[in-house]
């Protein structure tokens, strides 16, 4: 017998089917393998975190920010404690990532283009600031405005590497994502977008990080985690010839990644700290727990 649904009925029907349809995740959901959820971004303010990078003087602490226009940089600890707080002194139009050099120097993305109306964005650098100063201002070194090479495109991945800043674009409707760079030493401005190669992601990208020894590349995207592994140090030429290693864990809400040793840890828009742990991510070998 077929019973007639009624509206409370038949309206919980619809939201399951767009809950499975829109990829929306249960919290109480398990974790795919090699997916840990090791914290929750406490500070009330930080509202949609967007990019994270690990402090210079204490790889214990990582810098994270909102998306959007805020100008706070957070300084929190792994389980998403906040330890300090420093606002920079400039105008963002829409900051989605943050980078970092071997030098002390962070730097800012000031690159999100979601209706693809900005004909320049800008990255800024600044010195990293104390982790544990509450509420202090800092200015910035120098910024740098890009231009898109032809038509502007969204983006919320950044990484640093010697002398370059790289840019991954963000696409939609199963295009393949590209990697761009710009000089960090080139003083004529605005910069032209370099571009370095087609990616075979054609997930959008949300955020991204590169090694400290420039081996590895990693990427967060709404489907998971992913990462290409290099064969020399910084040849990101040759990732357009590579298909990247992926961890897929759907959720809408990941923002940014950064390596620590034993892999790659995410956070994301909705206060979520995840660590992933499979081999291909961790840039120092886990040693097993003995008894």
């Amino acid at each position: 017998m077929v019973y007639p649904m009624t509206r409370a009925t038949s309206l919980a029907f619809l939201l399951m089917l767009a809950g499975i349809g829109c990829g929306i995740r249960a919290a109480d959901a398990p974790l795919p393998t090699h997916v840990e959820r090791i914290g929750t971004l406490q500070p009330p303010a930080l509202r949609e975190s967007s990019g994270i990078v690990p402090s210079k003087s204490d790889p214990n602490v990582f810098w994270t920010h909102n998306d959007g226009k805020s100008r706070t940089l957070f300084a929190v600890n792994r389980a998403g404690a906040l330890i300090g707080l420093t606002v920079v002194a400039t105008h963002f139009t829409d900051w989605e990532d943050i980078a970092s050099d071997h030098q002390g120097h962070l730097y800012l993305a000031d690159t999100g283009n979601n209706t693809q109306s900005r004909t320049e964005i800008v990255v800024h650098e600044i010195d990293e600031p104390d982790p544990k100063s509450l509420g202090a201002t800092i200015g910035v070194r120098r910024s740098w405005t890009l231009r898109h090479p032809k038509e502007p495109f969204d983006c919320e991945g950044l990484f640093v590497w010697q002398g370059y800043g790289y840019l991954i674009s963000k696409v939609f409707n199963d295009a393949r994502a590209s990697l761009y760079r710009f000089s960090l030493k080139d003083a004529q401005e605005p910069i032209v977008l370099e571009r370095v190669t087609k990616l075979k992601i054609d997930s959008p990208v949300t955020g991204a990080d590169v090694s400290a020894d420039g081996t590895r590349v990693a990427f967060v995207s709404k489907s998971g985690a992913g990462v290409f592994k290099l064969t020399e140090p910084g040849d990101f030429k040759s990732l357009g010839e590579s298909k990247p290693f992926m961890t897929k864990f759907r959720h809408e809400h990941v923002e940014a990644c950064c390596f620590v040793p034993e892999g790659l840890l995410t956070t994301a828009e909705s206060r979520e700290v995840h660590l992933f742990t499979a081999p291909e991510f961790q840039t120092q070998p886990v040693k097993p727990s003995g008894n």
